[in-house]
């Protein structure tokens, strides 16, 4: 879905108000979810969540998380639900990039895959013992802040800098997935992605440690700089990439936004390609995206990566030492 525009002022609205009795329902089933306890593994539990319904950054902080990792000969397995997948099925299995599509496993667990062994499972916990048993020394949760199935040993707060908690309201009437305060004190640690727009910082520093980081565009994208570009994208916020691509100095003829997670069909496609034929344009979009794409197009179109920076650079080793590794 694409987030409804009342979400994200920082002011109230006339929808959110008409929608707000609905807050406590959400609030309700989540706080009764929460009481289960959950599986504790033999090995650290990290958790890269977040309050808001849509993308902050989760698999983006897990996959600069399993990269330190492997430099320091931890191996870490990625476990995820596979937002997305059209594959219901109940057990955990290992993603295979060689067999596996977007429609068995999701977009966001081919992109972990590419980086360390990646668990799909609903149950995170069921996950979680199957990443073990297959030598996993560290698990990564991307998303699953919400879900009590396994004990995480570092919950970590995902915000979007630009978005911070939108309007403020639970689902329906906002973004938020639960409470602000109940996640708050749930998280042992905070990562905040771009510029703090909603000055969050000071009342957060005063309940956690919050770190600070920054999106960059892959240098291959001043290639991009003087070509004229369709841009297109299917994630928690299409205008997050569209502002990345202005900041980097790429100025789309068009933009294009689909509903987080969209599985695109031949008459989007055959859209798309008539757009950049009609401005003799280069089709440009996410790596999450671009996965999703049948291989039959994927030729026509280029994605563009980004690098996560670190106000800290011991950050990392920062939130490690939370766990008690010392690297």
């Amino acid at each position: 879905m694409i987030s409804p525009s009342f979400w994200y002022p920082s002011k109230n609205s006339f929808m959110a108000a008409l929608l707000s009795p609905f807050e406590n329902i959400t609030a309700y089933v989540t706080r009764r979810r929460l009481q289960k306890r959950g599986w504790k593994a033999s090995v650290p539990v990290i958790c890269c969540g977040n309050l808001t319904v849509g993308g902050s950054g989760k698999t983006t902080i897990a996959l600069a998380l399993g990269r330190f990792c492997l430099q320091y000969h931890i191996q870490p397995a990625f476990l995820t639900r596979g937002y997305g997948r059209k594959n219901r099925k109940k057990t955990p299995f290992q993603v295979d990039l060689k067999k596996h599509s977007v429609e068995v496993v999701g977009d966001e667990a081919l992109l972990l895959a590419q980086v360390a062994p990646t668990w799909v499972c609903a149950d995170r916990a069921k996950a979680a013992q199957a990443a073990i048993q297959h030598g996993a020394e560290l698990l990564i949760m991307d998303d699953g802040f919400q879900n009590p199935t396994l004990y995480q040993d570092l919950p970590l707060l995902i915000i979007d800098g630009i978005a911070g908690f939108g309007n403020g309201h639970l689902l329906p009437a906002g973004p938020l997935r639960e409470p602000i305060q109940s996640g708050i004190r749930r998280a042992k640690a905070i990562i905040m992605i771009g510029e703090d727009r909603h000055h969050l910082f000071p009342e957060l520093a005063s309940k956690l440690p919050v770190f600070y980081a920054f999106l960059k565009m892959n240098p291959e994208i001043k290639k991009l700089a003087t070509k004229k570009v369709v841009a297109f994208a299917g994630i928690g916020r299409p205008e997050k990439f569209f502002q990345s691509l202005h900041d980097a100095g790429v100025y789309p003829v068009q933009t294009v936004a689909f509903p987080d997670h969209y599985n695109y069909r031949s008459r989007d496609l055959a859209k798309l390609a008539a757009v950049a034929f009609h401005h003799q344009a280069v089709l440009l979009t996410t790596p999450k995206d671009y996965v999703r794409l049948p291989s039959t197009f994927k030729k026509y179109v280029t994605f563009v990566d980004v690098t996560l920076q670190w106000q800290n650079p011991n950050a990392v080793s920062d939130l490690m030492a939370f766990l008690g590794l010392k690297l």
